[in-house]
């Protein structure tokens, strides 16, 4: 997907980067563009997380989140994702992701990083020539414009793999 508001996101984010990083130097994401509720670290052999999916996600209406916001977290590898995100985060949404990563944890699960509310944009390496904490600053400084998506479209897939469960929730 390369939707106009990302377009123009980049063009803002690149614009805003070049005397430090230089033009091109972040890798975007090109399409695929995801929240990510859980990444699993590790499954069980055998366990079937589809019927628990499907409980939580039955008759749950489809969350409507305003994207406003871009920011950057480091990698444990170095350098930083460069990210959209929404500052307001409907209760159900955030209860939602909770709940099923409780329940994934409970059927043996191992999820070891923390759940944060990101769309990842862009990747800049750690050869980049500027620290997180300056990109964090720069990013920062970048006003996007809100926009309002209702989130209908879920799949459950292995990392960079097949999709094993996938529904669509329901817009109200």
């Amino acid at each position: 997907m390369n939707a106009g508001w990302f377009a123009e996101l980049r063009d803002v984010v690149d614009d805003a980067l070049p005397g430090v990083l230089g033009r091109g130097s972040v890798k975007w994401q090109n399409g695929f563009h995801h929240i990510t509720i859980a990444f699993l670290d590790e499954t069980p052999v055998g366990v079937d997380l589809r019927p628990m999916l499907e409980r939580h996600l039955k008759g749950f209406p489809a969350p409507v989140l305003t994207f406003d916001k871009v920011g950057v977290f480091g990698k444990r590898s170095g350098g930083g994702v460069i990210y959209l995100t929404a500052n307001n985060v409907p209760e159900s949404f955030l209860t939602l992701t909770k709940r099923i990563r409780e329940d994934m944890e409970k059927m043996g699960c191992v999820i070891e990083s923390e759940f944060k509310l990101h769309v990842t944009l862009g990747r800049v390496g750690r050869e980049a020539r500027v620290g997180l904490g300056d990109l964090k600053r720069m990013v920062a400084s970048v006003e996007v414009p809100a926009f309002t998506l209702a989130l209908t479209d879920v799949d459950y897939r292995e990392f960079r793999g097949r999709t094993i469960y996938e529904t669509k929730l329901m817009v109200k």
